[in-house]
């Protein structure tokens, strides 16, 4: 892939900054399906039924929710989101914060998320990581652009301050959302998993993975400004990560 001026890191939050393998998901997805059980008041089949058919046709089973059932947005975020107990399957991650603290500091790092900001924040500050982004757009600031939207492309870049979207890079879960970022012009990986799909320009087992498909982007001697980690030591000589299988799947000029 021929040379790029990244300038801004935009970073999808669930199963993105963390590992799918975590368990998270399933808890979230639970608590999803015991809200409807209460709301709609059907069984648990039911529910899925419902759900697949959201998730089809909204991208989102909130936004389902709110236009067939009216529900509270913030009910159902405190219900779902608030009520997770984060500790049991995420915790502070002392090589993403490395990772995160090497990349230079004239590059932007933006959340860029469906969830909601509380969700945003809880999660980051339970990795560890809260103090690496410049900022965060989220579900409630997305409204009904959420990914893969083709605005919620633009709500982005604005967020970031930017106008060029060549200079983007989009780290996501989820091929749909990338396909909307290659679409606005972005740089795209795909974060836990492969695909052939031509929308997707790098696939990666996880996001500590950036040292070795953006090396260009890692400085040296980078000091570390944490609450916990306090070093001069060059940065590249602490990262010690290994080799994942990195896999770019276009190739693009």
């Amino acid at each position: 892939m021929a040379p790029r001026n990244i300038h801004t890191l935009l970073f999808d939050l669930d199963q993105t900054l963390y590992p799918k393998s975590c368990g998270l998901a399933t808890q979230v997805s639970t608590r999803i399906t015991q809200y409807m059980e209460k709301i709609l008041k059907m069984p648990a089949d039911e529910v899925d039924k419902i759900r697949n058919h959201y998730y089809k046709t909204y991208g989102l089973t909130l936004k389902g929710l709110m236009i067939d059932h009216q529900v509270d947005i913030n009910d159902y975020l405190d219900y779902v989101h608030g009520g997770l107990n984060l500790k049991a399957h995420i915790g502070r991650d002392e090589r993403l914060i490395k990772v995160l603290a090497s990349i230079n500091p004239s590059i932007k790092k933006i959340i860029f998320s469906n969830a909601d900001l509380g969700h945003c924040q809880r999660v980051t500050k339970e990795l560890g990581v809260d103090n690496f982004f410049d900022d965060t757009i989220e579900y409630l600031e997305l409204g009904d652009f959420s990914k893969p939207h083709p605005v919620s492309y633009q709500m982005a870049m604005k967020k970031a301050g930017t106008t060029d979207a060549a200079g983007c890079v989009f780290f996501d879960d989820v091929v749909d959302n990338l396909e909307g970022a290659k679409k606005a012009g972005m740089i795209t990986v795909l974060v836990g998993g492969t695909t052939e799909s031509p929308s997707v320009d790098y696939c990666i087992q996880e996001i500590h993975d950036i040292v070795n498909i953006f090396p260009d982007l890692i400085v040296s001697n980078t000091t570390i400004v944490d609450p916990i980690i306090k070093t001069n030591t060059d940065i590249s000589e602490q990262l010690h990560i290994p080799q994942q299988e990195t896999v770019i799947v276009q190739q693009s000029s």
